[in-house]
């Protein structure tokens, strides 16, 4: 969920991952709209547009990682990481925090919550108080950004060594690796060695050869078909162990499918789909907390079956995208800019 890639050595925006990081929020906006609610009708309520989206995710972070930041001094490597992460997560976790705890603020509750709430701001993986099979922080959309900080810890590490794509991808396949010969169910164990981390090596991978000047755009054809891939797993047209691989597969596919757009068609910009992009890590934190009063307003509408669900749907993608560029252009943008500032005033003396 990084911000605008750019280029370290071309000096220029990879414009297309931007918009396909805007693309892969919005699949995990519909995926969490299309969830099955009382009261509504959803006919694709058990379709999984979310996963498919935050792989993508992964592979991206793998690719940007070795392309943009693998020159970077390691202080200004994790400074940038932390204000580009952080902040606005923070501020989102804790606007649901008091969403969710209205209710406790006068039963005593609110103090039970205190150690889920700072394990989630500090990215602490701890299985969810109300789901408790799974690994999520408080803010759900935020466990893609435990990996995504452990990923960016590693990466520290080989920038410190030396060496960030061997050193990265070395560690990164021994936990994998160790996860796959022994056992464990800590919360822990299951994020440090699960088989997500792969997404960034193959993001990586496929930054290697982005800067050997590998012709990606011969493979054009990867991203309808990554997509095709996808959505058959998502639809679970393929058989149950095929799921997650198929997954895998389809979001390497679509970033390599990208990076061929790139490279023919870079200097053809979409504007609506340059603001998706730039918007897309707003998007992804604010939408479930958006969706809860449009929900609710939407509750008392009188519509049901196919009408309520095209309604809905509509409306709510519509207005959590319109946030999530509100937050942006007023919240983030600003916030990241002056942090930038910042970092950048603390580095020009060690420079000189």
């Amino acid at each position: 969920m990084q911000g605008t890639v750019s280029a370290a050595k071309h000096g220029q925006k990879i414009v297309y991952i931007q918009y396909l990081r805007g693309l892969a929020a919005l699949m995990v906006v519909f995926h969490h709209i299309l969830k099955p609610r009382d009261a509504f009708f959803s006919p694709l309520g058990e379709v999984d547009f979310g996963r498919p989206g935050v792989l993508i995710f992964f592979v991206i972070s793998g690719f940007v990682m070795l392309h943009a930041c693998r020159e970077e001094p390691l202080g200004i490597f994790v400074a940038r990481r932390i204000i580009r992460v952080v902040p606005l997560y923070w501020i989102m976790t804790l606007v649901f925090f008091l969403l969710i705890s209205r209710s406790e603020l006068f039963s005593g509750q609110m103090p039970d919550r205190m150690p889920e709430l700072l394990m989630s701001l500090f990215f602490v993986p701890h299985y969810h108080a109300v789901i408790t099979t799974e690994v999520w922080p408080l803010l759900v959309p935020g466990w893609t950004l435990i990996y995504e900080m452990f990923f960016f810890a590693l990466f520290a590490i080989g920038i410190a060594c030396g060496n960030p794509k061997v050193v990265t991808t070395a560690l990164l396949l021994a936990l994998v690796v160790i996860g796959q010969v022994f056992s464990g169910d800590s919360a822990a164990f299951v994020v440090y060695t699960n088989p997500f981390l792969l997404l960034f090596v193959a993001g990586m991978g496929m930054a290697e050869l982005y800067g050997r000047g590998w012709q990606f755009g011969r493979m054009l054809f990867a991203f309808p078909l990554g997509f095709a891939v996808l959505l058959a797993g998502g639809f679970g047209v393929l058989p149950a162990g095929l799921t997650v691989p198929s997954f895998f597969v389809g979001a390497v596919l679509v970033v390599a499918g990208t990076l061929a757009a790139e490279q023919r068609w870079s200097s053809r910009p979409i504007e609506w789909l340059s603001k998706l992009g730039d918007s897309s890590y707003s998007l992804y934190l604010s939408h479930t907390i958006v969706m809860i009063p449009v929900l609710m307003v939407m509750r008392q509408l009188p519509l049901e079956g196919w009408v309520q669900f095209i309604v809905v749907t509509a409306l709510t993608a519509i207005i959590c995208v319109f946030a999530g560029l509100l937050i942006y252009r007023l919240l983030e943008y600003p916030m990241l800019t002056s942090m930038r500032r910042w970092v950048e005033r603390g580095r020009q003396p060690a420079t000189a």
